[in-house]
């Protein structure tokens, strides 16, 4: 760890419906009341291919244009993004990679960050943590994260999983009546739908990471030579 009076840390993220974002906000509250510096930086999916078709809020086909993504997801895939200059450098004591879950997988926009020179810039020798966001009906592959920062030199050291209001069926009509409408939709199908994003609960989930991520890097020195 670095002997500067105030550590610092980086997080990382890219949000589409905004969730993401409200997740490494609440993770760099929680630090900054730890007494630690806390840096965000936001990576933008500019991929012409999909780009146009996710960026639309709301959404006039959802479920269409969310899929037009699908087969390059599946196949782990990388695309053309915009990485900020807090991300491509810097000497951080901590870094932690928040992405969505697109199809049970790491988002393109975080696997392509997190498979860029620039990750491995900021991550080699330090200690890093990985965060997913998702709705209930999907799974998530945090291994794939942990496995992408390990390769990149870096030293894991804890993950998490958000997940958003409502059960299986719900939580998926739900979000796409939001991204449809562009509000929360109360009935859906004639159902009474659950909030499409967080619950209420996600920032004392952040707190509480936060401050086990922070234990765990106090407690062990990191290989400088990664």
């Amino acid at each position: 760890m670095s002997t500067n009076p105030n550590p610092s840390a980086l997080i990382v993220y890219f949000s589409l419906t905004h969730q993401s974002a409200r997740v490494a906000d609440a993770m760099a509250e929680a630090l900054i009341a730890r007494g630690w510096e806390a840096t965000n930086a936001a990576i933008e999916f500019t991929d012409e291919r999909y780009v146009q078709k996710l960026s639309e809020f709301p959404m006039k086909r959802p479920l269409l244009q969310l899929t037009s993504i699908l087969p390059a997801q599946l196949r782990h895939k990388t695309g053309e993004i915009r990485i900020p200059p807090e991300a491509q450098t810097g000497d951080y004591d901590l870094v932690v990679v928040a992405s969505p879950t697109w199809w049970f997988n790491t988002s393109m926009p975080i696997r392509s960050y997190l498979e860029s020179p620039e990750a491995k810039t900021v991550m080699r020798g330090k200690p890093f943590a990985c965060v997913s966001i998702s709705r209930r009906y999907f799974s998530v592959n945090l291994g794939q994260q942990k496995k992408l920062g390990e390769r990149n030199g870096g030293n894991w050291v804890g993950e998490t999983h958000f997940v958003c209001a409502g059960g299986q069926v719900k939580s998926m009509l739900a979000w796409l009546g939001y991204m449809k409408h562009g509000e929360p939709q109360e009935r859906v199908f004639g159902l009474e739908m659950s909030p499409p994003n967080l619950k209420p609960d996600f920032e004392e989930q952040a707190r509480s990471f936060i401050a086990g991520v922070l234990d765990r890097v106090v407690g062990a020195p990191v290989d400088a030579a990664g």
